[in-house]
């Protein structure tokens, strides 16, 4: 639990270094536009899928049920819907706010450390763009599974509906940590495997964080920098880890 305590520290860490740094907030402003884009984009899908999939159920039950079960299918299939483009939303945001983040978080390294990073690079960032998108590609696909198990869950009656709500959470969370920490793992250039032992290896820390970026992406406004909260919470938090780790060594 206190590592959990201290990825929800690192998010609100990441926040006020952006209010001390306020020039950082210029690699934010991109990703945040096409944020605000796919986040429309959700909500109407959602809206003009819900009725058409609602009707589509009811249709298949007996005329005495349809009355009684529309309602109620009304609500599963907007929650595993929202559910869904939740999820969807994570990873695709993730995918296009990742070099925008790297940039960022090697900015903030500067920062910390007082050394001047490399110069800007516009094959340098095409490069971690195309690695970072493959990288996206792969999560993809463990969401998508995460989205078909919603939507399986979502129709069992009272307890799905709940267990839909937590594993799409989870699912989420950890999206979410990926990509705040993909921000300072990529530029170490750790293969895609190696990423996730690392997420493993600091569960408690990466997933608090992770809880706080799924958070904000449900706060209007909030939502469109969340990513960017979290990428500069990771390398803080990476930043302290990695420092630990030479105190250790050098003892």
């Amino acid at each position: 639990m206190t590592d959990l305590a201290r990825g929800f520290t690192d998010a609100a860490r990441g926040l006020e270094f952006l209010r001390k740094h306020s020039s950082l907030w210029k690699w934010i402003v991109a990703p945040a536009v096409i944020t605000l884009v796919l986040v429309i984009a959700a909500i109407l899908g959602v809206a003009s899928l819900t009725t058409p999939v609602v009707a589509w159920l009811t249709a298949h039950l007996p005329s005495w049920l349809e009355g009684i079960a529309s309602w109620i299918l009304t609500i599963v299939v907007f929650l595993g819907l929202g559910l869904a483009a939740l999820l969807l939303f994570v990873s695709v945001a993730g995918m296009i706010a990742g070099p925008f983040n790297e940039l960022l978080s090697e900015a903030v390294e500067e920062r910390l450390t007082g050394r001047p990073g490399p110069p800007f690079s516009f094959g340098a960032f095409m490069h971690g763009a195309v690695l970072g998108t493959m990288h996206a590609l792969r999560r993809l696909l463990t969401t998508l599974f995460g989205v078909v198990l919603l939507f399986v869950l979502g129709f069992i009656p009272v307890v799905g509906t709940f267990a839909a709500i937590i594993v799409g959470g989870w699912y989420a969370s950890r999206g979410a940590a990926y990509d705040a920490y993909d921000a300072v793992l990529s530029r170490r250039e750790l293969a895609y495997k190696d990423k996730l032992t690392f997420l493993d290896r600091y569960r408690g820390r990466s997933l608090g964080l992770g809880v706080a970026v799924a958070g904000m992406l449900l706060v209007p406004g909030l939502n469109l920098v969340a990513l960017g909260i979290g990428a500069v919470g990771a390398t803080l938090a990476i930043h302290d880890l990695e420092a630990a780790t030479r105190s250790t060594s050098s003892t």
